[in-house]
Formats: C-alpha cells, sequence, structure tokens
C-alpha cells in the first residue's frame, strides 16, 4: 500500500513540475479578435489551415462545422494549441482553453468559409453529404 502511495505523490508532483503551460506565455498572441483576419491573410497567401484545440484526452475542433472525413484530416495542414491534458495544473486553466477555443473556433470558421471550395476539390465526398 506505502508503495502505491508512494507512486501516486510522485505522479502528481511530476505532472505539475512538467506541465505544459506554454500557451499562457504566448496567449496574448492568440486574440480571438484577431483570429478571423489572421485566416483571411492566411487564405490570401494559400497557406491555408486549420487550428485544433488540445483541450483534454483528444483535441477538439471549434468552429470546424464541416463533418472531419479522413481526406480532409489527410489534406490539410492543422495547427495545434496545447492547453489540455495537463494544463490544469497552470494558472487559469479554465481561462486559458476558452481563450484557446475562441480563437480556433474564429479562425477555423474563417478558413473553412473561404476555403470550402478547395475543399470540395480535396475531398470530393463533402459534396455528397
Amino acid at each position: 500500500m506505502k508503495k502505491i502511495l508512494v507512486l501516486v505523490l510522485l505522479f502528481l508532483v511530476f505532472s505539475k513540475t512538467f506541465a505544459d503551460c506554454s500557451f499562457k506565455s504566448k496567449m496574448d498572441s492568440y486574440k480571438p479578435e484577431n483570429a478571423a483576419t489572421l485566416a483571411e491573410k492566411a487564405f490570401q497567401v494559400n497557406n491555408i489551415y486549420f487550428i485544433a484545440v488540445a483541450d483534454g484526452v483528444g483535441p477538439s475542433r471549434p468552429g470546424f462545422d464541416i463533418p472531419l472525413t479522413s481526406c480532409i484530416y489527410k489534406n490539410t495542414k492543422w495547427d495545434m494549441l496545447w492547453v489540455g491534458a495537463d494544463s490544469q495544473y497552470c494558472a487559469s486553466h479554465e481561462a486559458l482553453i476558452a481563450r484557446a477555443k475562441r480563437y480556433a473556433q474564429n479562425f477555423n470558421k474563417t478558413m473553412v468559409r473561404l476555403a470550402s471550395s478547395k475543399l470540395h476539390e480535396l475531398c470530393p465526398e463533402l459534396s455528397k453529404q
């Protein structure tokens, strides 16, 4: 029993020590009100990508309002905002996730709107849905 308790305590200490709180230091670069403009600029130079948010066990894709097919996943670029699974040890954990999701939602909605015809060309099965 003592071994289990020691292992649990070590896990908690190491989890907190190695938590990835890097998004907190970059948070000012991810202003939700600027995301749509950045998506438009990226689209203009043919830099089509989407943003996922690592906010738990698996990433969420806020504002990505079309079905995520394997074709889209394989044929498009994804940027990941790491605010998830191990960030519960970071100060302002909920605020970090909320901001990252708002930013990704604004960016993805704009990019999907702008790039929808190109996405349909890449993945014809989208037209059937």
